[in-house]
């Protein structure tokens, strides 16, 4: 059974009520300094954003990192967030009725648990629809009246007006993904500001993966660079290999690397495995997992084929 009075004193103690608690590490150099400038624009000129990018390159931390600092100025310290799939439903955004409330009092304001939407709106605050196009058309189209009005309407309730300071984002996988839905003509003539990102270059992914590596880990530069270029090796190979490593890839990597650079210091290891022989191995664990190879190619052959390219083994 769980015990219900430590889970609630853990869930309090462990929920994140002020997006300005949050350390959010992240680098605002290269393309993601023009897109935190296109976001403040898009803000000041009440115009709704999207960004699109392939997985991986950094769009939620963006938006996260972009709710702070309207929350630190404006005191709207609120930033909620849904992630699309096709069993995203309105009732996911808006809000539901609770059957038990309604059956002793009927379809009041206090039967109502709002969604992660309907919040935003009513606080002010920043609503991140991540993935959109990964919902359906039916979904994507309880945004038509909030981004077009500025409003919503709520069955039994009726139509609620948003706080001046609500702001939406959306943020999106390219079309030609998998698993992606094209975003209706409706929906797509709200969205006035299209902010695309791409795998970041070769200083800015660098500056990522050192920022997200714990104090205590200690990698070379060789090292690093030796990673980066396992991961462009995926990026290059257009022909075996739909979607490529991401950052997240190169900075598993680099932790990886890192605990293994810590344990040979605390074992006092006289001969030191070289990066090449820790990547050989390391490389192939998080690849496996980390790229997504065209219909019919063996992933296990394409990590191969890379790790031979640039480490060996």
């Amino acid at each position: 059974m769980i015990d219900k009075e430590r889970f609630a004193k853990l869930f309090n103690q462990q929920l994140i009520k002020d997006i300005t608690q949050e350390e959010i590490k992240i680098v605002l150099s290269g393309q993601y300094g023009k897109a935190l400038e296109l976001l403040r624009d898009a803000e000041a000129t009440s115009l709704f954003p999207a960004l699109i990018g392939p997985p991986g390159v950094g769009k939620t931390i963006l938006c996260r990192y972009f709710a702070s600092l309207r929350a630190k100025e404006q005191k709207s310290r609120n930033f909620y967030w849904l992630t699309m799939d096709e069993s995203i439903k309105p009732s996911h955004f808006i809000g539901t009725f609770d059957p038990a409330i309604v059956l002793r009092k009927g379809f009041t304001l206090e039967a109502f648990n709002p969604g992660p939407l309907l919040n935003a709106m009513l606080e002010g605050g920043t609503f991140l629809a991540n993935e959109i196009n990964r919902a359906t058309e039916y979904s994507q189209n309880t945004l038509l009246e909030p981004l077009e009005e500025a409003s919503v309407t709520v069955p039994h309730l009726g139509r609620i007006k948003a706080n001046k300071d609500f702001f939406f984002i959306c943020a999106m996988n390219p079309e030609e993904l998998s698993g992606t839905h094209r975003l209706s003509e409706a929906l797509k003539d709200r969205i006035k500001v299209w902010i695309k990102l791409d795998y970041p270059n070769k200083a800015t992914e660098l500056d990522i993966i050192r920022i997200n590596l714990p104090e205590h880990f200690t990698i070379d530069e060789s090292e690093l660079e030796l990673i980066y270029s396992i991961i462009k090796e995926t990026r290059k190979n257009m022909i075996d290999i739909e979607i490529p490593a991401s950052i997240r890839a190169g900075i598993a990597m680099a932790k990886l690397l890192g605990r293994k650079r810590e344990l040979e210091e605390k074992e006092k290891t006289k001969e030191k495995k070289s990066a090449y022989l820790h990547l050989s191995e390391i490389a192939r664990y998080v690849l496996l997992g980390s790229i997504k190879p065209k219909p019919g190619v063996n992933v296990e052959d394409v990590v191969d084929n890379i790790i031979a390219k640039t480490v060996g083994g």
